[in-house]
């Protein structure tokens, strides 16, 4: 009886740390996107700096929120790169990530219209983004999926008693954008 309680016990610690690794894998994923995006975003507010042609201010404070939300978001990043099971990393990121989107519509709504080269140069970039945009969500519902699987099995009974002791937590997932929601 105790042979087969040590081997069910190191079964379920087993299948725990499989679940998740494999919640860490999704979020590689999801690391890859966002760093494209942290280029865009910082490639974007480049070419602007360099146009030096900026003629409204609002158009100058949206510019000017790109390389920030790139940073934050590049910060957020490098941490949850190091723990992305942790909850309050994956919200940071998550904020990170809502606040780059919100800066990037509104710098493209700003910068069409200001000359046929800056809207051909942003047409092409925010076909870029909305490529970014869909290969982001198919990542982050992946790892949304693998975290939900992890925080499954670690939350039933008796597998909840391995995870306590070995001190597995339950992470947690992407919420959804409410940068979205925000587009006309």
């Amino acid at each position: 009886m105790l042979a087969g309680l040590v081997f069910w016990v190191i079964g379920a610690f087993k299948r725990l740390k499989r679940l998740r690794a494999g919640s860490k894998q999704a979020f590689a994923a999801v690391e890859m996107q966002f760093m494209q995006a942290v280029d865009l975003l910082r490639n974007c507010a480049r070419v602007q700096e360099l146009k030096e042609r900026v003629s409204s201010v609002s158009l100058q404070h949206a510019h000017h929120a790109l390389l920030p939300s790139a940073d934050l978001l590049e910060a957020a990043l490098q941490q949850a790169k190091s723990h992305p099971l942790r909850p309050e990393v994956i919200a940071a990121l998550d904020s990170a990530w809502q606040g780059a989107q919100v800066a990037w519509q509104a710098y493209v709504q700003l910068a069409c219209g200001q000359d046929d080269a800056q809207d051909a140069h942003v047409q092409a970039q925010s076909q870029r983004w909305l490529q970014l945009m869909a290969l982001q969500t198919h990542s982050t519902a992946q790892f949304n999926r693998a975290v939900q699987d992890y925080n499954r099995a670690i939350a039933q009974f008796p597998a909840c008693v391995v995870a306590r002791l070995s001190g597995l937590k339950a992470g947690r997932t992407f919420q959804k954008d409410a940068a979205l929601l925000m587009q006309p």
